[in-house]
């Protein structure tokens, strides 16, 4: 197989970044124009939805630009190379980077794989800076290997495609269920900016206990120590979760000096630099941990305001819109503690009305869980995948996940496949499925592929009856 050696800019035909719409004026986010920022990167393969949408006004007004459909898009500032590919029209903000590739040379979804295998690559090529910049420049200078057979890259992309379909269905259902917590919210709450509802407002600092004031936490952390303290930074808030694997640990002597800032299981951290807005709840594991100027603590008075509607308050659409009214800067974004402290919030009187919808969240929150873990397993699985599927000849074993892929396989997906047919078999006969339903359907598959003669039956040597592929 020969392979092209060359750079990104031979093999585009535009690269463009995003913009943010003025937050001063209301009307450029009242539409239905999708426009993508980093946090609607969550692995998928395409943008369907997007958490904030901006109108034609805005495009009218030079407020922003729409990509064309099969435009890649590349996460350029913050955590670099998060990816995804438009079906449709999109526009973005200025941390994503829209690229479109000449078909001629490479397939869009083969140059969306390339991005995702060279992450790293691509974000060690940004400039080293507090916030990582992969600015147009530098990303048309990167190099790129690809094969020039275009029918062996759509080999590649159909055995990739085949785990991201589930990864897909996966992130599907994680969006349906963070949908149905704020659709929950907004039954019984209404919107945070209009407060249809007409709860009491509060400013942040006035959900905190007194001896908590909302503050950020280390100013110079100095080197990392293994056994030492870990502080959290605005980079390690990923999709309401904190990713604690990459924390980073200063000593006890400088925690110490910066004990105020100190966190318990519990309270909410927000991120106030770069990112702005992003939170997460800090979990048990990370109790006493800390923070840098790039994220602040809110510690919620239990006697004033439940702490899961807090947060499901702070990831709302509407508390996104207010936050970002008081963002100063354009290329690096920050808000003032002094600004997120007086940002108000409708906080209803009765904590039972909070308390209720606590527990319908932690409901839906622990089958959202399940899924996060499942979905964990399959990316691992696809990393492994995906380093093997750039080279020649490389046989994809899909055995391990072949059990959740076959929900996915159609008969003629299966028929002529010997190896496929082979799994079939060998999960047939292990018996080993999570439910009674996933057992018939896979019954009915294979008696259809009996039917078919792509699998037969034949006695074994005890005598008992056993099945082959033809």
């Amino acid at each position: 197989m020969e392979y092209v050696n060359t750079t990104i800019s031979e093999i585009i035909e535009t690269a463009q970044t995003g913009k943010t719409p003025s937050t001063k004026e209301p009307l450029y986010y009242e539409g239905d124009v999708m426009w993508v920022t980093p946090t609607d990167l969550q692995g998928q393969q395409y943008i369907s939805d997007t958490i904030t949408k901006i109108s034609d006004l805005a495009l009218l007004d030079n407020q922003a630009f729409l990509y064309k459909e099969n435009t890649v898009l590349i996460s350029c500032i913050g955590d670099i190379g998060k990816t995804a590919i438009i079906k449709k029209a999109a526009s973005s903000n200025q941390q994503i980077t829209g690229v479109r590739v000449k078909e001629n040379l490479i397939l869009p979804k083969f140059f969306y794989y390339w991005i995702i295998r060279n992450k790293q690559y691509l974000s060690f090529k940004a400039n080293r800076v507090t916030v990582p910049i992969l600015n147009n420049t530098n990303l048309r200078k990167i190099d790129i290997s690809y094969p020039n057979d275009l029918e062996f890259q759509r080999k590649v992309v159909s055995q990739l495609d085949s785990v991201q379909t589930y990864i897909n269905d996966k992130i599907k259902t994680i969006n349906v269920l963070e949908n149905l917590i704020q659709s929950i919210y907004f039954k019984m709450f209404g919107n945070p900016v209009n407060n249809q509802k007409g709860f009491p407002r509060k400013k942040l600092s006035q959900v905190t206990p007194k001896d908590k004031i909302i503050t950020y936490g280390i100013v110079q952390a100095g080197p990392h120590i293994d056994d030492g303290i870990p502080y959290i930074r605005t980079g390690d808030i990923k999709n309401g979760k904190i990713v604690s694997k990459n924390l980073l640990r200063t000593t006890p002597e400088i925690a110490k000096k910066h004990d105020r800032s100190k966190c318990i299981e519990g309270d909410i951290i927000v991120s106030i630099r770069a990112t702005v807005g992003q939170c997460a709840i800090i979990p048990k594991e990370l109790d006493g941990a800390n923070l840098t100027q790039g994220t602040a603590r809110i510690s919620p008075n239990k006697i004033v305001i439940n702490p899961n509607y807090l947060f499901v308050t702070l990831q709302s659409e509407g508390f996104q819109f207010l936050i970002n009214k008081y963002v100063k800067g354009s290329t690096f974004k920050e808000i003032t503690l002094e600004k997120l402290r007086n940002i108000e919030i409708p906080v209803p009187k009765d904590l039972n009305l909070q308390n209720r919808f606590s527990q319908i969240y932690e409901s839906i929150q622990d089958v959202k869980n399940k899924v996060e873990q499942s979905l964990e397993i399959l990316q691992q699985l696809f990393q492994v995948i995906l380093q093997n599927a750039f080279k020649p000849d490389v046989e994809i074993d899909e055995e391990p996940i072949f059990k959740d892929l076959i929900k996915k396989f159609t008969v003629q997906d299966l028929k002529g496949n010997k190896q496929r047919l082979q799994y079939l078999i060998n999960l047939f006969e292990q018996q080993n499925f999570d439910e009674f339903k996933d057992f018939t359907e896979t019954r009915k598959i294979l008696f259809e592929l009996m039917d078919e003669e792509e699998i037969i039956q034949i006695f074994g040597t005890d005598n008992k009856v056993k099945l082959q592929v033809k």
